[in-house]
Parts: structure tokens; sequence; C-alpha cells
């Protein structure tokens, strides 16, 4: 039995294939098993997928119908049949020693969550063999605030998942959500059962770049662009914010990124609805608890941010042309900024995380 199965959904990228199954042939640690899952893909992908399973017995394929990638990333998890299990983007690649960094790190740190830095920039990777004195940073579930800020956390790639424990609690990804967005529902859901499985369990995490994430993908669902807002959006950042707060126990200041990104995100996802049923198809938000435990969040913890009065306010208008105003730096978002702050004058001022952070 191999020690870890990869797992790489396939549909549509037939050009990005060759590179990503070279990186798993040049791993320094060669007992593994890649699951190709032929997503129902339109275009070659599947022959080349049959053609590298053909050549080497450690490729296995699986041909489905299209049902999405979280669709396809539960096809091949369900299919593993090593202990561990790593996801992989057909359009990413793995450093030569990535597999051998995550199980050295797994052996060393028993029980622990293994994960793996990242990098946008390909000659980043190491292309040697695995040091052992690498440095290994280790955060308990207080911590989870800056699991979240230090490491490649929402992605779902790159980390070294345990099947048994997926399996033990059903840890799938949901296959109704089919906009980009199916990453962080996956992550909180298998924290949630690392830390219930043992509370006194830690994520380790490889000070070393593993996993090289194609950005410039244009194709790719996370450059799709607009996302108008849905019901489960606010929904899969609630539930982090929760957890935190209330499970893991995490000091409230310490989520501030985490939460700047939720109302930036949520600001954001207003301003991708149409705008001649803008205020109509935003109503239910001021209606859901999910947005008072956001607001209430800034308030208690004295937490500035431009989006809080209007969204107090229900003013969806000016959410929405805030938030392209943030993206474009303008005049307009700067004034409002500005005059936000004269009205919370005792607030912390976030000021540089407001600039720096983007959707």
């Amino acid at each position: 039995m191999a020690q870890v199965s990869v797992v790489i959904p396939v549909y549509n990228m037939a050009k990005y294939l060759p590179r990503c199954f070279a990186s798993l042939q040049a791993q320094t640690m060669p007992d593994w098993e890649a699951l190709l899952v032929d997503d129902g893909s339109p275009d070659n992908s599947g022959e080349i997928c049959d053609e590298w399973a053909a050549k080497d017995g450690r490729f296995r394929v699986i041909h489905k119908a299209n049902g999405g990638v979280c669709s396809a990333r539960n096809a091949g998890l369900a299919a593993a049949k090593s202990p561990y299990a790593v996801l992989m983007d057909q359009d990413d690649l793995l450093a030569p020693c990535a597999l051998e960094a995550l199980l050295a790190v797994q052996k060393r740190f028993l029980g622990d969550f293994v994960l793996g830095l990242h990098t946008e920039i390909r000659k980043e990777l190491p292309d040697g063999a695995f040091a052992p004195d690498t440095p290994v940073q280790r955060y308990a579930a207080r911590q989870a605030s800056y699991l979240y800020n230090d490491a490649p956390f929402p992605p779902p790639w790159g980390k070294l998942l345990d099947l048994d424990l997926m399996r033990r609690y059903g840890v799938r990804f949901d296959e109704t959500i089919r906009d980009g967005y199916e990453d962080r529902p996956f992550m909180r859901d298998y924290l949630a059962a690392h830390w219930q499985r043992n509370a006194a369990a830690q994520c380790a995490v490889v000070q070393l770049p593993l996993y090289f994430w194609e950005r410039d993908n244009a194709e790719s669902v996370s450059s799709s662009g607009r996302q108008p807002l849905k019901p489960w959006h606010l929904a899969m950042f609630d539930g982090f914010l929760t957890d935190c707060l209330n499970v893991y126990h995490v000091p409230p200041k310490s989520l501030q990124f985490y939460a700047l990104e939720y109302v930036q995100t949520l600001a954001f996802s207003l301003s991708c609805l149409p705008p001649d049923t803008l205020e109509q198809d935003a109503a239910w938000i001021y209606e859901d608890p999910a947005l008072g435990r956001l607001l209430d969040y800034f308030r208690k913890n004295k937490l500035y941010t431009v989006f809080y009065t209007p969204l107090r306010r229900k003013n969806t208008k000016l959410v929405a042309k805030l938030s392209r105003g943030r993206l474009e730096n303008n005049s307009f978002y700067w004034h409002r900024y500005k005059l936000g702050r004269c009205l919370h004058p005792t607030w912390a001022d976030w000021k540089g995380l407001e600039a720096i952070v983007r959707e």
C-alpha cells in the first residue's frame, strides 16, 4: 500500500497536465499513488491521463460524468488506498521533496495536522531532498487565527489529510458549491474534526514552500471574477469565526485580519449584484444572524472598518460603492474612510490592513 494518495481533479486543461504529473514522478519519496479524476473533460485530458497511467502504474484514472471539482475530489478521496491524501490542482506543481517532507513531519509530530507553505514563483520551490532540520511552526487550537494568517489555510491543497479522520467524521466537499468557494467549508470541517478528535493536537506548518500555485491561469475557477452574494457565503465565514470564538477560545482581537477579510468579501459580493435590483437582492442579509454576529464582533472589540456603519444602517448601495472604491483606491473611498474614523474615534485604526487586503 502506498504511503500517500495524491488526488488531482482533471477538467479541460490538457496543456497543464504533463508538468503536473511530472512533478509527481520527480518526488524524492517514490511510494505514492496518484488518482487522476477525469471529471467528464471535453478536451483530450482523459486520454492524457490514460497515457500516463499506462506508463506508470502509480497513476490510476477515474473517468466520471462532470460534477464539478468538489465531486471530483470526493471521488478521488473515496478511492484512495493510503492512510493520507494530498490534494493538487491540475495546473499546479509539487516540490520534489513535498511528499517526503509532509510524511517526515507527520512521523515527527504524530496526531498533528501537517501543512506546507506555497509559492506563486516556480523557481522558489526547493529542488533537493528534505532537510530534517527544516523549521516547523506548530499551532494549538487557541492559535487558529494565527494559523489562518500564517499558513495557506483556506486552500485544501498542499496539506497532508488523514483519511481515517475524514471518514470517521464524515468530512467531504460540498458538491452543491461550484463557484470557487468550496475550500473554506471543507477546511473548517476538517479542522473541527481534527480538534474534536483531540483538543490538544496541533497543526504543524513546514516552513518551506512545497506547493506551486499557478495564479496566472485565467481559466481557473478562482480567477472567475465576480461572485454575487449567496447565503452560504455568509455561513462559511461565520462558521469559522464562531468556531474560533466559542469552541477554540481564540483571543478575539487576534481574529482581526480574518474579520476584515470577511467583511470585505461580503462587501465585494454585494458590489457584484445587479445594480437595478441590488437592495432587493441583498435585503435578506440584514435578517441573517451571521451579519449581526460579524458587526457585534467589530463593536465589542472596537475595531474599525469603513463598512461597519453602512452595514449597520442597511445602506447597501453605499457598501457596494465603497467596495468598488476600495479596489480602485479612489478618493471617494478614502474620504468615507476618514469620515467613518471620526464617527468611531476610539476604535483601532486598520488603515494599513484596509489598504492591503484584496479579494
